[in-house]
C-alpha cells in the first residue's frame, strides 16, 4: 500500500508518517516547507502534491484547518480512481463538505485523532468518524487504515464541531487563562507547596501550551460553538464570583451541591477521585 501525508512537516503528519513507515508501506510526504520534513523511518520526500499523491492508495491531509478544503481539491485533481482521501482537521463543516463535493470515484474519509503528536503506538488511539456518503464503508476503511484504534462515529460535522467546542476549545480556554494567572505568581514556591490538584493542573496546562499557537487558535476561534462556550463559561464564572463575594456561603453551598448532583449522573465522583490517585502513582 502506499500512503500519501499532505502537511507531512507539521506535528501531526510526521507522527503519521513515521507510523505508516512503521508498518512497512510506501510513504510519501509533502510540505509546502520542505525544511521541516524529518523523519524517523523510510519515507519518500515529494516535490509537489501532484507527484506525492498520483500513485497513492491512501492520501492523508495534515494541513492547517483554513487549508484543509482547499487541500483536499488539489488532491483530487491528481488521485487514482478508488484512492482514499483522508483529513484530520479539529473543525469538520468545511473540510466535511470539500469531501462531500469531489468527484465520485474518490472513497471519502472524515476523522479526527483524539491524541497528539507525542501519543504512543501502544496504547490503544481513540479516532473520531465523521460518515460522508457511506457510514459502513467508511468505518471499515478506517478500522483497516489504524489498526487497533477505538473509533467513534458522530452522525454528522455539526455534533462533531459542537462537541469538540467543550472538549478541545473550553478545555484549552480555561488551561490558557489558569497558566496565566499562576505564572504571573511566584510558579516555583506554588509548585513546591502543591498538592495534587494544582501539580495536576499544572502539569495539564503546560503540556497543553506546548501545542502550536494556531491550533489552540483554531480550537477557540475557527470553531463558532467555541466562543458560544466560551461565553457560558465566562457567565457561569461571574456569577460563581458573586456567590463567593456574597455575606452568606449558603448560595455558594447550594451551586456547589448542584454541580456535584449534575456530574454524579455522568460519573461516579468517589470513582473519579480514586483515578485521580491512580494516576498521579503512575506518574512517579
Amino acid at each position: 500500500m502506499e500512503v500519501a501525508i499532505i502537511g507531512a512537516g507539521g506535528r501531526m503528519g510526521s507522527w503519521f508518517a513515521n507510523y505508516f513507515s512503521r508498518r512497512a508501506m510506501h510513504v510519501f510526504a509533502y510540505d509546502i516547507q520542505k525544511r521541516s520534513l524529518k523523519f524517523q523511518g523510510d519515507v519518500k520526500v515529494a516535490s509537489s502534491i501532484s507527484a506525492c499523491v498520483k500513485c497513492a492508495d491512501y492520501v492523508l491531509v495534515c494541513v492547517p484547518v483554513k487549508s484543509t478544503p482547499e487541500t483536499i481539491k488539489e488532491c483530487a485533481k491528481y488521485m487514482k480512481a478508488g484512492a482514499v482521501i483522508a483529513e484530520i482537521s479539529s473543525v469538520k463543516q468545511k473540510s466535511f463538505w470539500a469531501l462531500l463535493q469531489m468527484r465520485r470515484d474518490l472513497q471519502p474519509l472524515c476523522i479526527h485523532p483524539m491524541f497528539g503528536p507525542g501519543a504512543s503506538e501502544k496504547k490503544q488511539a481513540k479516532i473520531l468518524l465523521v460518515p460522508v456518503r457511506n457510514k459502513g464503508a467508511e468505518l471499515k476503511l478506517a478500522n483497516a487504515l489504524f489498526e487497533n484504534a477505538k473509533m467513534i462515529v458522530l452522525p454528522n460535522p455539526e455534533t462533531h464541531d459542537r462537541s469538540i467546542a467543550i472538549v478541545l476549545g473550553l478545555t484549552y480556554f480555561t488551561n490558557m487563562v489558569f497558566g496565566e494567572v499562576a505564572s504571573a505568581n511566584n510558579l516555583a514556591l506554588l509548585k513546591e507547596i502543591s498538592g495534587t490538584t494544582f501539580g495536576l493542573q499544572s502539569l495539564l496546562a503546560e503540556s497543553i501550551l506546548t501545542d502550536e499557537p494556531d491550533l489552540i487558535i483554531t480550537l477557540i476561534k475557527e470553531n463558532p460553538f467555541a466562543r458560544k462556550y466560551i461565553k457560558e463559561y465566562l457567565k457561569v464564572a461571574s456569577a460563581t464570583e458573586k456567590l463567593a463575594s456574597a455575606r452568606s456561603s449558603k448560595g455558594l453551598k447550594a451551586d456547589i451541591q448542584k454541580i456535584k448532583s449534575r456530574l454524579q449522573k455522568y460519573q461516579d465522583l468517589q470513582q473519579s477521585y480514586r483515578r485521580l490517585y491512580d494516576i498521579v502513582d503512575s506518574l512517579k
